[in-house]
């Protein structure tokens, strides 16, 4: 559950980052780090989670991020391609670590 709510806050963090303050993204290599931990608190996660698709979705997008962070050099990206590359992954990860914190089934269905 604490992995969930920490990727949640950080994919929180990163929608307010990309859109209310770009500058706090700064370079591609912090967009690099944040990738890196969302990737390892997804594996914490899927230890622990009832269904482990929410964090196996949450690895994909950081793996995603970090193909984009990497790939951030004009020729390759537009900013454009990476604002919403970085929109939609802080989003997921968000809701997708929110929903696996929370959800569990009733007791009767195991």
């Amino acid at each position: 559950m604490i992995p969930n709510l920490l990727n949640t806050l950080l994919g929180i963090w990163l929608i307010y980052a990309i859109i209310l303050s770009p500058d706090s993204i700064g370079s591609p290599w912090r967009v690099v780090v944040i990738a890196i931990v969302i990737f390892a608190l997804a594996l914490w996660a899927r230890r622990t989670d009832y269904s482990p698709w929410q964090s196996s979705t949450n690895i994909v997008l950081a793996l995603l991020l970090l193909l984009m962070a990497l790939l951030k050099v004009p020729p390759f990206v537009s900013p454009l391609v990476n604002f919403w590359a970085v929109f939609w992954v802080g989003i997921l990860v968000a809701i997708l670590a929110l929903w696996a914190a929370i959800y569990r089934p009733p007791a009767d269905s195991k």
